[in-house]
């Protein structure tokens, strides 16, 4: 296999690598949502962004050099050669090597990107949850003329609230 072929392997590997690294963090980022823990989620999305910066270097590398693989005759017009163009500009030998990594680059991107969606519409819900607690708050720190108390023309208004801190 040429140094070409072998540098792309390494890199769809290290891609690959990442990427499954994101899904963890974004089934942490789920636990550290579901038990309010903002701390927590910030830490889990500065690591995600920083793993993002070098997913982005590593990608660029890869369609560099899958540009310089594919032949001439090969190539669309499209700027960024697809993986399909790739896997089918590929001999046979090192399409066995390179056919696995591709479905395996597939799933895990697949997986990350429902297990990223989960998220964002949990911390929707969160926030919906939240949004109309405040409203509830708000209605009930109004005052009605049966909850008023005075001294002097000074009115007061007494509100009774039960807060559940670990919803």
């Amino acid at each position: 296999m040429s140094e070409k072929l072998q540098n792309l392997e390494k890199l769809f590997k290290d891609e690959i690598g990442i990427y499954k690294n994101l899904a963890i963090l974004e089934t942490s980022k789920k636990e550290a949502i579901l038990r309010s823990n903002a701390k927590l989620l910030e830490s889990f999305t500065n690591q995600s962004s920083k793993q993002m910066n070098d997913l982005q270097v590593l990608e660029v590398e890869r369609m560099k050099l899958v540009d310089e693989v594919i032949p001439n005759e090969k190539k669309s017009t499209d700027k960024v050669p697809s993986l399909s163009i790739f896997l089918d500009s590929l001999d046979k030998i090192s399409l066995t090597k390179f056919k696995p990594l591709a479905t395996d680059l597939k799933e895990v991107v697949s997986g990350l990107k429902e297990k990223i969606s989960l998220n964002e519409q949990l911390l929707k819900s969160k926030l919906e949850i939240f949004s109309m607690s405040i409203d509830a708050l708000k209605n009930a720190a109004e005052p009605t003329t049966s909850e008023l108390y005075g001294d002097q023309g000074k009115s007061k208004v007494r509100t009774n609230i039960m807060l559940n801190m670990k919803a």
